[in-house]
């Protein structure tokens, strides 16, 4: 009779034992399960937290395309003053980016691209009548490489407008300004 019972006590051990197993390897994938979720939920906001940047970004766009068209309908008047002084006194200033900390100020200066406007497919990006005064684009951005690539991907030859070279590197270090 002992040895059934060992033998009964010992199976009731090991069934024991192999549910307690069991129950910890359920207990240790539904932490790790709890685990991914909370991770796919904080991911899950981040994307909707951007995408609500990006509409209101694009919304921001769409207000400005609207008022740029309206602008566009709209007969600019610059010749307030007569001849030569108006073309000296008008100076049209482009800025790019805010002052922030850390950012500096770089002055490029922005000419019409020659017989752009004569192009059939010609789309300025601005006011075509500001082109015959001073034009400068004004960048905020951590430095002279930065700054340079945000007028150029704005200001380029396909929107009529050319940057010049001519000193701007020495205008722009020059022009750096602390905000």
């Amino acid at each position: 009779m002992t040895s059934e019972m060992l033998l009964a006590l010992f199976c009731i051990g090991a069934t024991l034992l192999f549910l307690g197993i069991r129950r910890a390897l359920i207990l240790r994938a539904d932490r790790q399960i709890r685990h991914c979720g909370a991770t796919l939920a904080a991911e899950r906001d981040a994307l909707e937290s951007k995408a609500n940047e990006l509409e209101a970004m694009q919304a921001e766009i769409g207000a400005m395309k609207a008022k740029l068209v309206e602008l566009s309908t709209e007969k600019l008047i610059l010749n307030r003053r007569g001849g030569k002084r108006a073309d000296t006194a008008r100076h049209f200033i482009h800025e790019i980016g805010r002052p922030e900390p850390g950012r500096n100020r770089f002055v490029f200066r922005l000419a019409m691209a020659p017989g752009f406007t004569a192009r059939p497919d010609a789309k300025a990006v601005v006011h075509p009548a500001i082109w015959r005064f001073e034009n400068e684009a004004q960048v905020w951005a951590g430095d002279f490489a930065a700054a340079q690539m945000l007028t150029r991907n704005i200001f380029h030859d396909g929107v009529g407008v050319t940057v010049s070279s001519e000193g701007a590197d020495e205008q722009a270090v020059a022009g750096a300004v602390a905000p």
